[in-house]
């Protein structure tokens, strides 16, 4: 579909043709590294939240200098693109703990960013007391953007905010309701595609995108009626060609509970809020939990099992970073959790640019013979 290959482009790409116009008209670009960093914040300060990534990156030779290989690939390839130079155009970075592989990612690239950084302390539980914390990191997170930029964060710069993320979680939410026909209407790589351009280009641009294309979408014929139907869930995966790559063996992605996908788009903010701080630390404690919230699975196995039945999942792939510390802990519980449920769950380890492999190939096709 011709109207897809504009966001195939924009995730293919880390500074993309509208970052540079952004640019270029004098705006100014904050990178993230987590989807649980408040993004509503940074864009009521005037700034373009891009969640840094690192497409087509091949090795990560510089990077292993500084990061031992038992990090995950995800975090070695943000510090190989820092230390390339192709974050050079970042006029800011939010650093976060959402795990000790971001927490020793932060210290890289505190020192090495040539830029104003901020540490996002992360929550890790959920509750009164996270919520509270979560309130006050984001406040010290506007100190940071009127100080860094020369700016101020009001309550109406906030609710404006929260009014086109909104808008953007609302579209996301009409798209994923086309992945629950027989066949769907997107693929799960299409899908992907289109939810990593969210993070990738202006907000309101984006919108005003999606928002041309749901209809073209609602009206178009696809193939594939009655294949498997799978759910991937996992860390870090924004490469629409490892979902390829799984559909390729006669599956249909029509679900997913990734950071980069469909997680980063749940729930809305409250927009009646009289104030908006509290207001978006309950969305965030509110959506689907990352395996990093401690006391969380409980809340996230709930929401994947409601999604299991919703799209009418027939089995989960758990397609996780090697070294990933907190998935590893999630998917054996996320794995006893489904089996009482007669929902089959294939544990895959990959590394965050590898697309497949021969042994990953191997794997999920034996797995999906057994649907």
């Amino acid at each position: 579909m011709q109207e897809l290959q504009y966001f195939d482009e924009v995730a293919s790409e880390l500074y993309n043709a509208d970052l540079r116009a952004w640019k270029e008209a004098g705006n100014r670009i904050v990178g993230t590294v987590c989807s649980s960093i408040p993004e509503e914040v940074l864009h009521a300060g005037g700034l373009l939240p891009l969640r840094v990534r690192a497409p087509g990156l091949l090795d990560t030779a510089s990077a292993d200098a500084h990061l031992h290989r038992i990090n995950c690939s995800y975090t070695r390839s943000v510090l190989e693109v820092l230390m390339r130079g192709e974050l050079s155009f970042l006029d800011g970075l939010i650093t976060t703990n959402t795990c000790d592989h971001m927490l020793r990612l932060a210290g890289e690239l505190e020192a090495k960013a040539g830029c104003p950084v901020h540490y996002f302390s992360m929550y890790h539980t959920l509750g009164s007391a996270a919520r509270q914390w979560l309130i006050l990191e984001m406040e010290k997170m506007i100190q940071y953007i009127e100080e860094s930029f020369s700016t101020k964060v009001s309550e109406d710069d906030l609710r404006q905010s929260v009014s086109v993320y909104n808008r953007t979680r609302r579209l996301m939410e009409e798209l994923a309701e086309l992945r629950k026909k027989d066949p769907p209407a997107v693929s799960g790589a299409e899908y992907l595609a289109i939810a990593v351009t969210g993070m990738s280009i202006p907000r309101e641009q984006f919108n005003e995108k999606l928002e041309a294309l749901l209809p073209l979408l609602r009206e178009r014929s696809s193939d594939g009626s009655g294949q498997p139907r799978v759910m991937l869930v996992g860390g870090a995966c924004d490469m629409p060609e490892f979902i390829e790559f799984i559909e390729a063996k006669g599956v249909k992605v029509v679900a997913d509970g990734l950071c980069f996908g469909a997680r980063r788009y749940q729930g809305q903010v409250d927009e009646n809020a009289e104030e908006f701080l509290p207001a978006i630390a309950d969305h965030y404690m509110d959506r689907s939990a990352c395996p990093a919230i401690f006391d969380g699975f409980d809340h996230h196995s709930g929401i994947l099992r409601q999604m299991i039945s919703d799209w009418k999942v027939d089995a989960v792939i758990c397609a996780r970073l090697k070294f990933c510390d907190p998935w590893g802990g999630q998917r054996k519980l996320l794995s006893e959790e489904l089996k009482s449920e007669s929902v089959p769950v294939l544990d895959l380890e990959r590394e965050y640019n590898t697309a497949g492999s021969g042994q990953i190939s191997t794997r999920v096709q034996a797995f999906l013979e057994m649907l």
